[in-house]
């Protein structure tokens, strides 16, 4: 396996257009071209392996930008990323607190921690009177979302940075003997090199859905396995569902995890997307996985990773970027058109990580599945947001930039009426939509 990634990795993919669309102090552009070329690679290699060639593929930088804005229209509007509470508040000393409310419930957390009205004016009061840092404790121990907009030299400094930053960008383990499975019969293609390949979708926002749509993508049954007293986020449900049937499942109950099992029996691939231990809690580790299902392979995909003090923390792409330094950097070094500094924290102009991790997850699958078929075993592959954010921050120091929005180019939109209405989203940058986005739950939990 080359877990590698980087322009002399799959030669075969050629990229185009120009080097810098992202504006940013780290190189956005470069993490998300490196980590889509692992994926399609990867992805192609699966393909190699049942007798069908990499085609010569390139991908258009000002394409890929613009798929990882998550941009979504419905019946002529667009679908807003973000709930009204959410966004980078200051407080008390000239700092900042991030509060992620995108969730319902994440916001009423964070209004009765902050024992105001749940509206921004009167949340944003509440912060000013605050120490980020020990807002930030408290909103951790409520099981909320918050971060301290950290310095980049303070987050080096921080227990779990210590105890991640030698982690690599992805890492194999086997968790179980198993014989190779046969290469899949099903009718495949240049197009469709995952035909016949099972995905047991575990995830909702936003790297493991991503993954899941790039196999998809490809030809691959995806099923999305989600439960109807979890929340959800329209837009990205919509995102990244092009291709997925959706189902839900109680784990609470038996019938709900006799369900999940059957649905793993017959898996070529889970995605783990949520939280380290959630899955877990209901029976379902990796270990136990590849005992239902011996030649599985499983996929990882959280935010703090799977080690370290807050490796339980939930977490975002924008929290993670808040938390780690990204954010404060972005504030130091962007300039106004003038030569003015920003002075207040800034962001990655697209949620980088969280694609990045995506790619990666879907890469790891596409490989692993890959090594099984020729080696066997039951395998875990894992990844992080953290973990693309310590490769965006090692891959060059920060750099002067004036922050600006990527452009979505209609001529790379597309429209389909779907469940939801008709639905205009960036077109993928490689691979196809083989179907509409559906609602959740509207599939029953059975594969094809």
């Amino acid at each position: 396996m080359d877990l590698t990634i980087g322009e002399s990795t799959f030669e075969h993919i050629g990229t185009v257009g120009p080097a810098n669309v992202a504006a940013s102090a780290f190189d956005v552009d470069g993490l998300l071209v490196d980590t889509a070329r692992f994926a399609v690679g990867s992805i192609d290699g699966c393909g190699n392996q049942r007798g069908t060639p990499p085609p010569v593929r390139t991908i258009d930088r000002e394409h890929l930008l613009a798929y990882c804005t998550t941009y979504v229209d419905l019946d002529g509007a667009e679908v807003p990323a973000w709930a009204d509470l959410s966004g980078v508040y200051p407080t008390v000393g000239g700092r900042h607190l991030q509060v992620h409310c995108n969730f319902p419930h994440h916001a009423a957390g964070v209004v009765a921690r902050l024992g105001c009205a749940a509206d921004r004016a009167s949340v944003a009061s509440a912060i000013a009177e605050r120490d980020a840092f020990e807002l930030e404790a408290e909103l951790i121990d409520d099981g909320m979302v918050g971060a301290a907009v950290r310095t980049l030299d303070e987050w080096d400094a921080h227990p779990h940075a210590v105890a991640t930053h030698t982690l690599p960008l992805m890492s194999v383990d086997t968790i179980g003997d198993a014989d190779p499975l046969p290469l899949d019969a099903a009718v495949h293609s240049a197009d469709r090199p995952l035909a016949g390949l099972r995905v047991l979708d575990c995830s909702r926002v936003l790297a493991g859905p991503v993954a899941g749509q790039a196999l998809a993508g490809f030809g691959a049954d995806v099923l999305r396995v989600g439960a109807d007293h979890l929340p959800s986020v329209e837009v990205g449900v919509i995102s990244t569902g092009f291709g997925k049937r959706n189902t839900s499942l109680d784990l609470r109950t038996d019938a709900g995890r006799a369900a999940m099992a059957a649905l793993i029996a017959e898996a070529d691939v889970w995605i783990d997307a949520y939280r380290p231990g959630a899955l877990a809690s209901h029976g379902f580790t990796p270990e136990r996985v590849a005992e239902i299902r011996p030649g599985i392979v499983v996929v990882q995909v959280c935010a703090f990773d799977q080690v370290g003090p807050w490796a339980g923390r939930r977490g975002f792409d924008s929290i993670v970027q808040s938390t780690t330094g990204i954010r404060w950097a972005g504030g130091e070094h962007g300039r106004h058109a003038d030569g003015r500094p920003i002075g207040t924290p800034t962001g990655l102009p697209v949620q980088a990580l969280d694609y990045a991790t995506g790619f990666l997850a879907a890469g790891l699958a596409a490989q692993l599945v890959a090594h099984q078929r020729a080696a066997g075993g039951s395998w875990v592959g894992r990844t992080s947001l953290l973990r693309a954010r310590d490769h965006l921050a090692a891959r060059r120091a920060p750099a002067t930039f004036t922050p600006a929005s990527v452009t979505v180019d209609a001529k790379y939109l597309g429209s389909v009426e779907s469940d939801f209405g008709r639905v205009t989203a960036v077109k993928p940058f490689a691979g196809t939509w083989p179907a509409p986005p559906e609602r959740l739950g509207t599939s029953a939990p059975t594969w094809r």
